[in-house]
């Protein structure tokens, strides 16, 4: 799960009334709530649940939102509940609001929300990196006061509505994350002024379907935008040229980064010892250090500085924020962990991965100089299509030319791919992870480098949370 949605002051602001429930929905009050009520936002979800929020709850006939029965346990109940079956809320005490659809009364409030927002709203959509950047982004333009933005992965037309129906409308910049689903949707409701499009990559494949479709797909992030407005591409993505026209046919400024010679704000050197970044941006020659290790992210600061300097920000504040920035949980986390004595350092990079992502991270690891040795464990990537063999196996040349000492594979993907890899880079291939897990511990030694990654489905997390539960600082062996 990904940050809950930010808001810099200690108590979140109150800001929808009555008036705005009713005239966003067209519902009405079932049991009103008392003079002078006001909400903080709105929530779908029940562990992001924020004091004063508004809960949506679902029914036997409307399956957006959650339980009335988890609502009825909450220890701080919501500031009201709204709901498409009124007769089911047994809280006496709790204001009670009736709709006719619960996701078009979500979608509804959303928009609503949208055309209320004062502040900056920058879209950030992509095949990959796209969490990562929206809390770079985030955590950079922190500087110029609360930053909204997206919570726990809401990235579908849904989530985009709670989000931006969560953020008080005074916030000077909101930042939302947009997935290929339903996207045209999303777009047309959260209407960024900004749009960054971090890459494409082979992920949500058909069987049926290219590159190129993905990279149209993705593209209607810009049916939201006013002619004028920027999208910020990367200039080294595959398919630059059909997300670029895409953005042309719209009427938008486009701005480019990367390492291509052409990109406006250009990655002119890496060092990954110090994690040193030399870049030109606008004209100027910058120097900074990120904490978060990788090409990758340097790549990534470079899109955040970009989005900071087409809304007319200095650099400066926004680079002091990105040189404390970490990689979040599953997404390239560094975690110092010991066990019986055995002190290794574990990359949680698990949450998800496709080919581009998964060579971001060999990259980054194989970049590394640890005390002891650079071990990975991959799981399988998903939604490859019918190329998903071949996806796989084409990492063996990467690992093979890799300063990487170690390589364990899970899952029939990798067959082939292992077959394919040097006698000196093999690990072990399991079947499972838990066979996996059995043998894990006894690999490991004092000063390695481990990263974890694959997708989801792969459930490699699960191994990492396994580890986590078994950290124990300052032990000894026994």
């Amino acid at each position: 799960m990904g940050e809950q949605m930010t808001q810099a002051a200690e108590e979140l602001p109150a800001f929808w009334t009555a008036k705005d429930v009713e005239q966003a929905t067209a519902g009405s009050w079932f049991r009103p709530p008392s003079p002078g009520w006001a909400a903080t936002g709105l929530s779908i979800f029940a562990p992001a649940m924020q004091p004063g929020n508004m809960a949506l709850v679902r029914s036997a006939t409307d399956n957006c939102g959650m339980l009335a029965s988890v609502v009825a346990r909450m220890a701080v109940p919501p500031a009201c509940i709204i709901t498409t079956d009124p007769q089911q809320i047994k809280q006496p005490d709790i204001p009670v609001f009736q709709v006719a659809d619960g996701t078009e009364a979500l979608l509804a409030m959303g928009r609503y929300a949208r055309d209320r927002l004062r502040g900056n709203v920058i879209g950030v959509t992509g095949s990959a990196g796209k969490t990562t950047c929206v809390a770079m982004l985030a955590r950079a333009l922190s500087a110029w006061g609360a930053v909204g933005q997206s919570a726990h992965n809401a990235n579908l037309p849904r989530g985009v509505a709670w989000n931006l129906a969560s953020t008080a409308w005074d916030t000077p910049n909101v930042v939302i994350e947009m997935a290929i689903g339903r996207m045209g949707v999303s777009a047309r409701m959260a209407r960024p002024q900004v749009a960054v499009f971090t890459n494409i990559q082979p992920a949500h494949l058909g069987e049926k379907h290219t590159l190129r479709d993905i990279a149209v797909t993705k593209s209607a992030i810009f049916w939201g935008m006013a002619a004028g407005a920027t999208a910020i591409l990367n200039r080294d993505m595959a398919e630059f040229e059909t997300v670029r026209d895409e953005a042309l046919r719209r009427k938008l400024i486009i701005m480019t980064y990367g390492c291509h010679p052409e990109s406006d704000s250009r990655l002119l050197h890496y060092d990954a010892d110090g994690h040193q970044v030399q870049a030109q941006i606008g004209g100027q020659t910058l120097n900074y250090t990120l904490a978060a290790a990788g090409e990758h992210m340097a790549i990534n600061s470079l899109a955040v500085l970009t989005a900071v300097s087409v809304l007319h920000y200095p650099l400066t504040p926004a680079i002091e924020m990105l040189t404390s920035f970490m990689p979040l949980a599953g997404r390239g986390r560094e975690i110092a962990v010991e066990i019986n004595g055995c002190a290794f350092t574990l990359i949680d990079d698990a949450y998800n991965a496709n080919p581009g992502s998964m060579n971001a991270a060999l990259a980054s690891l194989s970049d590394a100089r640890p005390a002891g040795r650079r071990l990975a464990i991959l799981g399988e990537m998903a939604d490859l299509g019918s190329e998903a063999v071949n996806y796989h196996t084409a990492l063996a040349p990467v690992i093979n030319d890799s300063n990487i000492d170690r390589v364990y594979m899970v899952g029939e993907s990798y067959r082939a791919c292992w077959q394919a890899l040097n006698d000196n880079k093999k690990g072990r291939y399991f079947d499972s992870i838990d066979a996996l897990k059995a043998e894990l511990l006894s690999q490991l030694r004092s000063g390695d480098r481990l990263l974890m990654k694959g997708s989801h489905s792969a459930n490699i997390h699960q191994l990492v949370d396994w580890i986590v539960a078994q950290n124990q600082p300052g032990s000894r062996p026994a």
